[in-house]
């Protein structure tokens, strides 16, 4: 009790009531609404959470206080269920100073006020835990069960193993952890049955899913995860090395920067920047090495399961996982059941005979991961109190948000208000502009490039004369202008090297005059369309086709943009902003200057223009 009553405040002194800047929480929030309204499977993120988050976006809205309740409501049934599992089967030593350690740790309970599925997924996590403690840690011998009396505990077993893996694809690793755990037991009839109903739940949701959303995949494409580079499968694939390489950096990652903090031994540091440390990375695993052996030495069944299910998630998560994805929720999930594990290691090794004399180290190392947690707590709860308090009593939704998503949040609810109802409006992050305003929003249509040999189309008119001339110096706009060239290593024109490049057609009879124009610009420039493809062709390049890219936003029939100025550093004002749909504009205006108008700005620092589409 005192473990949900911990588990209720923190949810609640944690609590947030604006959307995460990802927007991966709108994602469900959108996924659970097309599910609901025109039975949409949500294929692309864990599919179960926008399932079971559907009945309540249904009949309430985005009424994002009330959802995130939900993920309240996951999380301190979590603990309660992990309780359950653990109670009078470890000793109470253990049990409660972990669990505890747990209901105080504010880096779960950050999640808890977020529609994000690690709720749901600790929720089922438990849940698993508490099934199979019910059935399967049994003292004193191995239970005799049969598949004819007993086959609705294996099928339950494989019902939580699909609801977790399409909660977080990860949670079909629990496979795994139940071949691993029967194996050592020599259970060889419980390991058959447990994964032959796995694989049977698996089985029916695939052939239900084929009969009712023949075209719609779920999940993330595995290939892509083993690539060098998720968003370019063209980057190849993973070596050994590239994936020992990823197992090691992410180990640091989550090991040695997240764990550590969670645990408070090391100190909180912004969430886009990880204090990595090889020989703290090295110390953990040879802590949960040693923590299995003294596992195993006592025959605790029930945290042999712990560890070897913590040790088998983030092993999968490790490997598959790119950098680039480093986030602390990924592990978040696990902490409570790493701490039973270790904890439950280190009293065991300081109760035997041998070291019973230094059992005080026991107490001390709770005292001290008490102290760590407690003092990050307090520092993140005196962070969100206030905000809370201007979001929820004082009727600020805002308040909280960076001068940038401010910006970008007032400017998605005026267009969303004042352009036409039928009008297609582009937005960085259209989800996060959709629950902010009820309006549909899209993306951002791709950035239209051409490979190199492209240019030679440019010898067929044999009326024009291609130029390629330096960009940086200012741009001739309107018809000559055929495509803009961005390198991202060294290029040149001629003997000189160039920021960018514009390739041009010139009728011949103004080409003289042309070129005199831009000699007295001190423009340098190039006839050699030939060498320019060869060293575009070698060369790390982007060629933008700014016809290509307007008849691209025509045809998706868009008329406004969102120009915000959101923070590549979120924590900061660097004055860098992600440009993409900026750089989209920009392509299309130089070559047609009245292509766009700003209507409205919102902000000084960091703005948001709203650009309307007038060619």
């Amino acid at each position: 009790m005192l473990t949900m009553a911990l588990a209720t405040l923190m949810s609640i002194v944690m609590f947030d009531a604006k959307v995460s800047l990802s927007g991966d929480d709108c994602d469900y929030i959108l996924a659970a609404d097309a599910f609901w309204h025109h039975f949409a499977f949500p294929g692309h993120h864990g599919s179960l959470y926008p399932i079971v988050l559907s009945p309540f976006v249904g009949l309430f809205g985005y009424r994002l206080v009330l959802l995130k309740f939900l993920s309240v409501l996951f999380t301190v049934g979590a603990f309660g269920f992990l309780y359950k599992a653990f109670e009078r089967r470890i000793p109470s030593a253990v049990l409660i100073p972990s669990m505890l350690l747990a209901a105080i740790c504010s880096y779960i309970f950050f999640y808890a006020g977020y529609t994000y599925s690690e709720p749901l997924f600790m929720l089922l996590q438990s849940i698993y835990f508490y099934f199979f403690s019910r059935y399967f840690w049994v003292e004193g011998g191995t239970p005799s069960y049969t598949l004819r009396k007993d086959w609705k505990k294996y099928l339950t077993l494989g019902a939580l193993t699909l609801a977790m893996g399409l909660t977080r694809e990860i949670g079909f690793c629990v496979i795994g952890v139940v071949i691993l755990y029967f194996a050592i037991k020599g259970r060889w009839k419980d390991l058959l049955y447990t994964v032959g109903a796995a694989l049977l739940m698996l089985a029916a949701f695939y052939l239900v899913k084929a009969i009712l959303w023949p075209n719609v995949a779920a999940g993330h494409n595995f290939a892509n995860l083993m690539a060098k580079d998720y968003y370019n499968p063209n980057a190849g694939m993973e070596d050994t090395a590239g994936l020992l390489s990823r197992f090691w950096d992410n180990s640091r990652v989550y090991l040695s920067a997240f764990l550590c903090q969670m645990m408070g031994v090391m100190p909180e540091t912004p969430s886009n920047r990880f204090d990595m440390s090889a020989t703290r990375t090295l110390i953990i695993y040879g802590l949960y090495f040693a923590a299995l052996v003294v596992i195993l030495v006592r025959r605790d069944a029930p945290l042999l399961f712990a560890g070897l299910y913590a040790g088998v998630l983030n092993f999968a998560s490790f490997v598959v996982l790119q950098i680039i994805w480093a986030q602390d929720r990924l592990i978040t999930i696990y902490y409570p059941l790493i701490l039973l594990f270790l904890l439950g290691a280190l009293y065991y090794a300081f109760s035997s005979a041998r070291l019973r004399r230094f059992f005080i180290v026991y107490p001390m190392v709770l005292l001290i991961l008490l102290g760590g947690t407690l003092n990050i707590t307090r520092n993140r709860v005196g962070r969100t109190l206030p905000v809370l308090q201007q979001n929820l009593l004082l009727g600020d939704p805002l308040y909280g948000f960076t001068p940038d998503w401010q910006n970008f949040i007032k400017a998605s609810q005026w267009v969303a208000t004042n352009a036409e109802k039928d009008a297609v409006i582009v937005s960085r992050k259209p989800s996060m502009s959709k629950v902010y305003t009820g309006r549909d929003f899209a993306g951002l249509p791709a950035s239209l490039t051409v490979p190199a040999d492209t240019l030679n189309y440019l010898k067929g008119d044999t009326s024009l004369v291609a130029v390629v001339a330096d960009g940086s110096k200012g741009v001739m706009s309107g018809e000559v202008l055929r495509y803009i060239i961005t390198p991202l290593s060294k290029f040149m024109i001629g003997d000189k090297p160039s920021p960018a490049a514009c390739v041009y057609t010139f009728p011949r009879a103004n080409l003289a005059e042309a070129l005199r124009e831009m000699e007295q610009m001190g423009v340098p420039y190039t006839l050699d369309l030939d060498q320019t493809i060869a060293q575009c062709q070698t060369a790390d390049v982007r060629i933008y086709d700014p016809d290509m890219m307007l008849r691209q936003l025509k045809e998706q029939h868009v008329t406004y943009l969102l120009l915000a100025q959101l923070r590549i550093d979120p924590t900061r004002n660097t004055g860098q902003y992600i440009n993409n749909i900026h750089r989209y504009a920009w392509f299309i205006s130089t070559k047609y200057p009245d292509s766009f108008e700003i209507i409205k700005t919102f902000g000084t620092s960091e703005p948001c223009e709203i650009l309307r589409l007038i060619r």
